[in-house]
Formats: C-alpha cells, structure tokens, sequence
C-alpha cells in the first residue's frame, strides 16, 4: 500500500470514530460559502410560473417549514446511530447536492418576486413567524430549493435502508412529512413550483449515484484490474 493510500485509509478511520466533525466541518464551509453569496450576488433570474399565481397563501405553513431544521439534524443523528455506512451515503448525498446548489447559486443567480407585504390586519402567532423568516431569508438563491431537495434525499435514504422497506408506518410518515415540508416552501412563498421540481429532479440524479452505484467496490476492481496487468 503506497503512502497516499495509507495516508487516504488513515483520514477516513478518523472520521469514522469521529463522524460528526465532518459534518460540522461542512456545515461551516456551506454557511461561509451560502452567506457571501446572500451578500455578494445579484439575483440575474427571477424564477416564476403561472401555477405560482394559482397556491394560495397559507401562514400555517410556517410550521412544517421550520420543523425541516430539525428534521434535517435528526436525521443525520439517527443515521450517525445506525453505523457508519448508512451515515457516509447520507451525508455524501447531501454535501453533494448543497454543493452543487451553491456552485449553480453562483453561476445562475435566482430571485423571486412572489412575496407580497404584509397589510395591517395580518397579525398573529403565525404571521409573526413569517415575518421573522423573511427577515432573516431573503429571496435570493431559490433554485433548486435546498428545503425540498434535502427533505427527498432523507426519505429517500430511510426508504433505501432494507429493515424499513417492510414498515410501512415508518415510511408513510416520512412521506407526510416530506409532502408537508416540500409544500410550505410554495405556500408561504418562499419558492416558486420551477424551485421544487429542480429539487426534486437533483435529488433523485444524486440518490442514484450513491446508492447505486457502488464507487468503493468498483475503483477497487480496477485498482486489482491495473494491478494484475502489472504482473
């Protein structure tokens, strides 16, 4: 075993008795990265379609939306409990498309104009809730939608594991709670219908190059491959 192999081997044995500083290693990168773009980038493109005009407004939606942070964060504790395995393609799945989402937010800056001020009378526990979030969330980086892309990608990694095929309660909530989350981003105005579709198509490419495609396995048989030609 050559010096980059052993060293490659080494990093990951690291990781894998310390999991979840890759991903805290990563969430600071994405945050650094996503801000300077809030901050940096001019919104070129307004996304927008005439279904956009047809979803009424619901303030409600507020809840769903902000469960996905934690839904989200469970998620990745869940699958850290479950071994490293399942963890890995998990995060590889998602880094990978958190990533990509940033490069295209660069390449291919989007906005939106679907918010409308709120008038006086709308008041209220949810009201106030959104009007938080637009505070902090600004309609700029819409598409693909990270909210709907990273709440598929976890049903569908919960649906790739072999013990919870079978549990169809198990598997009926996660979809409600997917529907309900990839809803809100419409319902509260936060994306446009192009936003969630880009998402959902991103996730499925991303799903089937992980879960697969068996990377590990298959550089291996060519490592042997180049390896006993050598011979």
């Amino acid at each position: 075993m050559g010096r980059s192999s052993m060293r490659t081997e080494s990093i990951r044995n690291w990781f894998k008795k310390h999991p979840y500083v890759m991903a805290l290693m990563y969430l600071v990168f994405y945050m650094s990265v996503f801000f300077w773009l809030e901050k940096n980038v001019e919104p070129e493109y307004i996304i927008h379609c005439k279904l956009d005009e047809m979803i009424p407004f619901c303030e409600a939606f507020i809840i769903p939306y902000v469960f996905w942070f934690p839904y989200v964060g469970g998620a990745f504790i869940w699958f850290k409990r479950r071994g490293w395995k399942d963890y890995s393609k998990l995060c590889t799945m998602i880094f990978s498309g958190l990533t990509i989402c940033l490069v295209i937010y660069y390449v291919f800056p989007t906005g939106l104009n679907l918010r409308l001020a709120s008038s006086p009378h709308e008041t209220g526990f949810f009201y106030n809730m959104v009007s938080m979030l637009r505070a902090i969330d600004t309609p700029t980086n819409v598409c693909p939608s990270i909210h709907v892309m990273n709440t598929v990608m976890i049903f569908q990694a919960v649906c790739s594991l072999e013990e919870l095929k079978h549990r169809k309660l198990t598997i009926t909530v996660h979809f409600v709670i997917m529907l309900l989350i990839c809803a809100s981003t419409v319902m509260l105005d936060q994306h446009s219908v192009i936003d969630v579709v880009c998402g959902v198509m991103m996730s499925f490419v991303i799903h089937g190059l992980v879960y697969r495609v068996e990377w590990r396995e298959e550089l291996a048989r060519r490592k042997a491959k180049t390896e006993i030609r050598r011979i």
